[in-house]
């Protein structure tokens, strides 16, 4: 059930590239609308990977990734992100203190 919401959401940002014509989130401009976003897909991609096994699918979200990957070579991106070992390392002290995230983040007992 977590996991169709999740990729409901993922959907949405995947609808958006599309129709923005890209390659960015408003278009042909890098704006902050990437800003803000690429942080939290960063950390959703390597959380994801690391604490659920799960891969955010190329071939459900091709524009999602490229547009990832498109940012992610910008120095400014690459300056301001953290390493894939610091989120493992911060999303880890939630996971061992059994923290109960919120919303999409939720972190379910089954």
């Amino acid at each position: 059930e977590l996991k169709a919401v999740l990729e409901d959401g993922l959907d949405l940002y995947e609808e958006t590239l599309k129709n923005s014509g890209g390659p960015y989130l408003m278009g042909e401009s890098f704006t902050l609308a990437d800003v803000h976003i690429v942080p939290f897909i960063l950390r959703l991609i390597v959380s994801l990977r690391h604490f659920k096994n799960y891969e955010v699918s190329s071939d459900r979200y091709p524009l999602l990734l490229q547009w990832y990957e498109r940012c992610s070579e910008r120095n400014s991106v690459q300056q301001a992100a953290r390493s894939e070992e610091r989120i493992i390392e911060v999303y880890r002290m939630f996971v061992e203190r059994d923290y109960a995230f919120g919303g999409l983040n939720k972190n379910v007992k089954t």
